[in-house]
């Protein structure tokens, strides 16, 4: 009885232990995202707004990745983040009835909503 008394203390001292972990790794990963949105826009670099769980925005990280052009992602689903996003696209006219269509790409001084991959590519090589 003492032996599955102490393995049950040590399961839920050790379960707290992670719990604060993951806690501290998720805020980190927060500051660092915001931190991120700060960043003043760069014409070098292709930002692209989205969440990691959409389709059109993987696609997009995908077919930009093997093109080679340097992009820095922003996961608006941080609150820091969308923030700052709303910030830089209200009044934009990106915005639709139903809200952004993701993911939203800024390259070579444009602001584009789910654009084709292949007009970015273009976009950024003739900025």
């Amino acid at each position: 009885m003492n032996r599955v008394l102490g393995l049950l203390v040590l399961l839920g001292v050790t379960g707290g232990a992670m719990h604060v972990y993951k806690r501290h790794d998720a805020v980190k990963q927060q500051e660092q995202a915001a931190a991120a949105a700060r960043v003043l826009p760069d014409r070098s670099v292709i930002d692209v707004y989205g969440r990691p769980g959409c389709a059109y925005t993987s696609r997009m990280l995908t077919e930009l990745e093997q093109a080679g052009v340097p992009i820095r992602f922003h996961n608006i689903d941080y609150p820091q983040i969308q923030a700052a996003f709303q910030d830089r696209f209200s009044g934009s006219g990106l915005a639709t009835s139903r809200g952004y269509a993701l993911p939203i790409i800024a390259v070579a001084g444009q602001e584009l909503a789910r654009p084709q991959p292949s007009s970015v590519v273009y976009a950024y090589h003739h900025r």
